[in-house]
């Protein structure tokens, strides 16, 4: 009991302490939060020196045989196709494409939508999250979420016997030795011409 006695005391000088040395106050934690800074107008004799060279020479345009210049890379030394398939590796976003059919079969739209629906399943096993929808009686489109599996959709569909060239942005696919499908396509309508004679 003394001991709490001789607390409190101690607490009740303290605090009088405090009250007549006027520093008593209550302070609130949120007014730091509110705490304004006041920057004065006249700024006239203050030098701004905080930017390092590089940041002041960013922006600017280099001279092509500066000493600064970046180390060339082995791009050019790499092929078209290596390119494509690089570049191909670092879609991150959504990707749609066109599959052309091999020709040679004569197809209706039910037998489109059943290749569609056999590759959505067949990719699916893959763990390749896509979609198949025909188009027409030589053209199934495909939606793709994750555009970074690009390459191995690619390869899906190479291996697949109805694929013959897969369209995917402004790149084209196909087998190696494979001529471009409007070439086949036109073959195929000048020997269906002639099986009309």
């Amino acid at each position: 009991m003394l001991n709490q006695l001789c607390r409190f005391s101690y607490t009740i000088c303290f605090l009088l302490l405090l009250i007549t040395t006027g520093t008593l106050r209550f302070h609130r934690f949120a007014e730091g939060l509110q705490r304004r800074i006041h920057v004065s107008d006249d700024l006239n004799g203050d030098v701004d020196n905080e930017e390092g060279e590089e940041l002041k020479q960013w922006g600017e345009k280099k001279p092509p045989n500066s000493e600064s210049a970046p180390p060339s890379n082995d791009v050019e030394k790499r092929s078209p196709s290596d390119i494509q398939s690089e570049m191909m590796r670092r879609v991150l976003g959504p990707v749609f494409g066109f599959v052309k059919l091999r020709l040679g079969t004569r197809r209706t739209p039910e037998m489109v939508t059943h290749v569609a629906k056999r590759w959505v399943n067949l990719a699916r096993s893959e763990g390749m999250d896509t979609k198949f929808i025909g188009v027409d009686w030589t053209t199934i489109m495909f939606t793709m979420e994750k555009g970074r599996d690009t390459t191995e959709l690619k390869k899906f569909l190479l291996e697949q016997e109805e694929a013959y060239e897969i369209n995917i942005g402004d790149q084209l696919f196909r087998r190696p030795g494979d001529p471009p499908f409007d070439e086949v396509f036109e073959i195929e309508e000048e020997k269906s011409r002639h099986s009309e004679l």
